[in-house]
């Protein structure tokens, strides 16, 4: 794991309950989201490696949100990572 994805509380943005890291150079990013866990809300951490499978996450979660609103969170982190990851791929020509 990336420096920038091992601090999210420096290097993330919060959405709701919800806070991305994106990590430009290795084209990845890491969603850290309050769930409901057994006893008490447990913090999940999900790594996404591609444009591809932000944009599958994204669509997961924006189907949920309409009943969850942490996955509205998660959907907002997600649209979010997508636009930098795509930004900086785009500038660098690929």
């Amino acid at each position: 794991m990336s420096n920038i994805h091992a601090d999210p509380a420096t290097n993330g943005t919060t959405f709701g309950k919800a806070t991305v890291t994106v990590d430009p150079i290795a084209g990845d990013c890491v969603v850290h989201a309050l769930r409901p866990g057994p006893v008490m809300p447990v913090m999940r951490s999900t790594r996404l490696h591609s444009l591809d499978e932000i944009h599958g996450a994204y669509q997961v979660q924006s189907g949920l949100a309409a009943t969850d609103p942490i996955a509205a969170d998660v959907a907002r982190a997600l649209k979010f990572a997508g636009q930098q990851l795509k930004a900086h791929q785009e500038g660098r020509g690929q």
